[in-house]
Order: C-alpha cells, then structure tokens, then sequence
C-alpha cells in the first residue's frame, strides 16, 4: 500500500518541464519538483536498494538520470546543509523531479509536493 501512495505522487506531480542539463565545471540552479519517497522504509535509517545498488539512506535521491546521472550531488533550497546524491531513478521521475528518500512514509507524505530550487553542484564541488 505504501508503494502505491508514493507511486501515486509521482503520477500526480506536477510536470517538471526539463531543462538542459548541468555542463562543465560551474554549479547550476533549476527550478525543480521536489517530492518525498519512502521505498523500504523500514522506521530506521535504512531504506530499500536503489538503482544503483545502494541502501536507500538520508541524502538518497531518485532524478531522470537523462539529466542527472548517478553521482550528482546536489543541494535543495528547504534542506541547505544536506547535500544529496543521485543514487536512484523511477518511473514516474523525469525532467526536473528530484525525489528525495525519507525513513518514514508519514514524513514523506508531510513533505509533499514542493517547487524548490535546486543547485546541482559543479563537478569540482562533488
């Protein structure tokens, strides 16, 4: 059931228009989606296994990895002292969505849906 809730927010998220992706060494603001998951969540700080290969844990984020591939870091303006690693996609996930690993479903729901800014950080800054 809770798989189903959190794939519901994914369907009904607003669209996340892409933009082009980060190039170079510079860090890159977008304007992006940012929704909660909590595949796995066992009430601890561990989650399930992600794409890529990793337990979902605090600072996991799923992106289209069409723009964002795995090992992009990033900060996201609600959160600014966690930095968050691209280490899971999903269906649902494209364009500029960021989904964001909680513990808890209750804490994933109670996040919801926000538009955020979201620096995407240069390579050098990885």
């Amino acid at each position: 059931m809770a798989a189903a809730l959190i794939a519901a927010a994914w369907l009904f998220a607003p669209s996340a228009d892409a933009q082009e992706a980060p190039q170079g060494d510079a860090s890159t603001v977008v304007q992006g989606i940012v929704t909660g998951y909590a595949a796995g969540a066992d009430g601890g700080n561990v989650g399930s296994m992600t794409a890529t290969g990793t337990l979902a844990h605090w600072g996991t984020l799923a992106a289209d990895w069409r723009l964002y591939p795995p090992g992009a870091r990033v900060r996201i303006e609600s959160f600014p002292d966690d930095v968050f690693t691209v280490e899971d996609s999903g269906g649902g996930v494209r364009g500029n969505l960021f989904d964001i690993w909680f513990p808890d479903l209750a804490t994933a729901s109670a996040f919801g849906t926000k538009s955020l800014k979201v620096t995407v950080l240069a390579s050098s800054d990885r």
